[in-house]
């Protein structure tokens, strides 16, 4: 929900714009109208005081975006689109239609898919490098502290993952796996169920031993994973350690945008004009 929020409150505020309405909140010069807030209210689904924090928050990041200056290329915007729309299985073509369905234009999910790139620029450049990685210490505290989030115990599997620069140099790989493929990378590697995002555990799982997943789009290129053993089950720290490590990192970005979200508001200039 909070990948697509962005998103949603870009095409509402969009909607809203043509539309003649009072000023309900100045954020630094920026307006947030009586009309935004309803609808975000309806369409999301939120609270009136949680819509108005949604469109704050909205206001004060892209302010410290543009203070930032952050540039991306036409190039990685090309590979995100490309990226998002191999993750649903269809094509750029497919992904404009299905926009313009829901009434959106193609330059305007260009526009904030931009927008929403400069973010992550910006969150790794400025927010997430205040965040120093845990040692062994903190991490078994962690994982002692939060022990039945990590009860399903792992499977290691022993997988070769070939990455191509094309779906056509993937096949070719795939075809003649003993020959080596020029513009093919393969590396062999050891991963543990609880370290990989469902989609991919769940592609691997459906995958017979000595066979390949089929061909994946990513913004580094095309992978396929040969599936050597799935392995048996493991237990204990050890076991679970990088996933305790991803769990510790995902907690600690979520609660540094939140601390860095609430320094941009209370040094920032908000005016309450009417609610």
């Amino acid at each position: 929900m909070k990948k697509l929020l962005p998103f949603l409150l870009f095409s509402i505020i969009t909607t809203q714009a043509q539309v003649i309405d009072a000023v309900a909140i100045d954020v630094e010069g920026e307006a947030i109208t009586t009309l935004e807030i309803q609808a975000v209210q309806e369409k999301m689904h939120m609270s009136k005081q949680a819509a108005v924090e949604a469109l704050i928050r909205d206001r004060l990041e892209k302010s410290a975006l543009k203070k930032a200056n952050i540039q991306v290329s036409h190039e990685e915007i090309q590979a995100k689109v490309q990226a998002i729309a191999s993750s649903k299985g269809m094509s750029q073509f497919q992904m404009k239609d299905i926009l313009a369905k829901k009434g959106l234009t193609w330059d305007s999910y260009i526009k904030q898919l931009t927008i929403e790139i400069e973010k992550e620029h910006f969150f790794r450049e400025h927010i997430l490098s205040s965040i120093s990685r845990p040692d062994d210490n903190e991490l078994r505290t962690y994982y002692n502290a939060h022990k039945e989030q990590f009860s399903s115990a792992g499977v290691q599997m022993s997988l070769v993952v070939y990455l191509a620069p094309s779906v056509e140099k993937i096949k070719e790989a795939i075809a003649n796996p003993m020959r080596p493929i020029q513009g093919v990378q393969k590396k062999n590697i050891l991963a543990s169920s609880n370290e990989m995002p469902p989609q991919l555990l769940e592609l691997i799982n459906k995958t017979p031993i000595n066979s390949f997943t089929s061909p994946i789009q990513t913004p580094q290129g095309v992978i396929a994973y040969f599936v050597k053993s799935k392995g048996t089950q493991q237990g204990g720290f050890e076991a679970v350690k990088n996933a305790v490590a991803n769990r510790w990192m995902q907690e600690q970005r979520v609660q540094a945008g939140q601390d860095f979200f609430n320094k941009l508001k209370s040094n920032a200039n908000i005016r309450v004009i009417r609610l």
